[in-house]
């Protein structure tokens, strides 16, 4: 079957849930493959603009490093799958000499800290100096309490990855905590196999980012290609090949490819009225492929920025057309190209979504 990037546009929108409202936030995690939670703001903007009003963020979530690396929020029904993929994803890690001199441990340090987390982690929260107070006096080795120190946190995802660590209560300063997940959730984890979990995980990522390459896999996942491409093939008739444009390598849920294929190409479509998405938007962040189409030549720096951060987008006709940033109830848009004036209207009317989860009854739109 061969697809355009219009259908498939048009397709990805439906199945990001921006046009449809999930009932919670857990549902809209769970259909997305998580919430991206590096930055709280924008978590409750991702689940609210895909939810209809204010998420609950505080209820079934657990705020946890996930697929690149990066925090997200998980359904915390369905921590024992993740905790499966992510444990399998981090047994084929390796530590060169170039890491080790980057983060300051050897790789037997490691392990011998994500054991220690297990040991000491359990209900009552601990900040990250805590924590590393804790692992450092269980090890009785002083020299790794510097690198369990940084901010970033690399000592730690290990530990996250096997299902030992998870975020816990905030201070009431706002300091991170972290506590064991099984206490978290009540109950002892128990992860599903590598095979069955990796497995699930893809099937869950093509539901909302496909038709997707090994690349594309991989590179959400945190991964090369290669891991990627055994997983596809594990995967089976659960999956379909199909092309793009012309343009081999593309895989899809076995069961999405009749809906895929009604998606109209032509004419007029809910799925390309203008939107307004939010900082690290899972819509933005996956598929690479999709993103190098969606995003206009010489824009890539204003949308995907130094450090990680991805921008607020605007969206038309299911391609970047500009960026976005709030003021509290205060939105300033700036498109890339002049807008014809009905688009520019509905940019407005797309706008008031986020009035409720400002905190304002609506919202001013100005343009830059």
């Amino acid at each position: 079957m061969d697809l355009t990037w219009r259908q498939v546009r048009r397709w990805r929108i439906r199945r990001q849930l921006l046009l449809s409202p999930a009932p919670s936030a857990v549902e809209a995690a769970r259909a997305l493959g998580g919430i991206h939670a590096q930055v709280t703001s924008c978590s409750a903007l991702i689940a609210g603009i895909r939810c209809g009003g204010p998420p609950d963020l505080a209820s079934g979530l657990v705020r946890t490093w996930a697929a690149r690396g990066t925090l997200h929020l998980l359904p915390a029904d369905e921590l024992d799958l993740w905790v499966g993929a992510l444990t399998a994803r981090d047994a084929r890690r390796r530590f060169p000499p170039s890491w080790e001199r980057e983060h300051g441990v050897t790789a037997a340090q490691l392990h011998a800290v994500t054991d220690a987390i297990g040991a000491v982690l359990g209900a009552t929260p601990l900040t990250r100096a805590g924590l590393a107070d804790a692992v450092v006096a269980h090890l009785g080795d002083p020299a790794i309490a510097g690198p369990l120190s940084t901010g970033w946190g690399a000592l730690l995802k290990p530990a996250a990855a096997r299902g030992l660590l998870c975020s816990g209560p905030p201070t009431d300063d706002g300091t991170v905590t972290f506590v064991s997940p099984a206490a978290r959730l009540g109950r002892p984890l128990d992860p599903l196999p590598a095979g069955e979990a990796e497995r699930a995980v893809l099937l869950r990522f093509l539901a909302a980012n496909g038709p997707a390459t090994a690349v594309d896999v991989g590179r959400w996942w945190g991964e090369q290609p290669a891991p990627a491409k055994r997983t596809i093939r594990a995967a089976g008739d659960a999956v379909t090949a199909v092309t793009v444009a012309g343009e081999a390598g593309y895989v899809v849920r076995t069961t999405d490819v009749d809906e895929l294929a009604a998606v109209p190409d032509g004419g007029t479509d809910p799925a390309d009225a203008p939107l307004l998405l939010p900082g690290f938007d899972p819509w933005v962040i996956a598929p690479l492929s999709h993103r190098t189409r969606a995003i206009p030549d010489g824009r890539t720096a204003e949308v995907s920025r130094t450090a990680g951060w991805i921008s607020p987008v605007l969206v038309v006709d299911g391609r970047v057309a500009g960026v976005w940033e709030h003021d509290g109830p205060a939105l300033t848009v700036r498109p890339f190209a002049p807008l014809p004036a009905a688009t520019r209207q509905g940019v407005e009317r797309a706008a008031q979504r986020y009035g409720p989860l400002l905190g304002a009854g609506s919202v001013d739109v100005t343009w830059a």
